[in-house]
C-alpha cells in the first residue's frame, strides 16, 4: 500500500485523497480491469486511518463505475468504456489545471507566466524522455 499517499495536514479530507489517487491510477492503467484493491482493514492500518474512511472512497469509487463488488474477492477495478475513460482523464486534467490557476493567481502569477512554466516543463520533460532512451 505503499502506493497511497495521505497527508492529513492538507486540508483535504483523506477520503477525497484516496479517492482521487486511486481514480487516477485507474485512469492511467497502474490498477487494470479485474484487479483486486487491498481490502478496507488493509488500507485503513497501512495509512493509520478510520475504516470508515476507506470504506467512503471505496463506495464513491464503486458509485462512480470505477469498482465492483465481488463476492469474496472485495472490491475489484470495474470495465469501463474507453472513450468515457478518456473524457473523465481530461475532465480531471481540467480541474487540476483549474485548480493550478487559482494557485497561482493568489501568489501573484499571470496566466501568461503560467503557460510559459508549463511550456518550459513540457519541452524539458521531452527532453528527459529522449535522454532516458539513449
Amino acid at each position: 500500500m505503499e502506493q497511497f499517499i495521505i497527508s492529513p495536514s492538507s486540508g483535504i479530507p483523506i477520503y477525497k485523497q484516496l479517492y482521487s489517487q486511486i481514480e487516477r491510477m485507474v485512469l492511467n492503467g497502474y490498477f487494470v480491469v479485474g484487479d483486486s484493491l487491498p481490502s478496507v482493514r488493509q488500507v485503513a492500518t497501512n495509512l493509520e486511518v478510520n475504516p470508515m474512511t476507506v470504506s467512503k472512497a471505496y463506495g464513491l469509487l464503486e458509485e462512480r463505475g470505477f469498482l465492483t463488488r465481488l463476492r469474496g474477492k472485495g472490491m475489484v477495478v470495474a470495465q469501463r468504456d474507453e472513450a468515457v475513460s478518456h473524457q473523465e482523464k481530461i475532465e480531471m486534467l481540467n480541474k487540476m489545471i483549474t485548480e493550478l490557476l487559482t494557485q497561482a493567481k493568489q501568489v501573484g502569477v499571470n496566466n501568461q507566466e503560467v503557460i510559459a512554466l508549463v511550456t518550459a516543463c513540457v519541452a524539458e520533460n521531452a527532453t528527459s524522455s529522449e535522454d532516458n532512451k539513449e
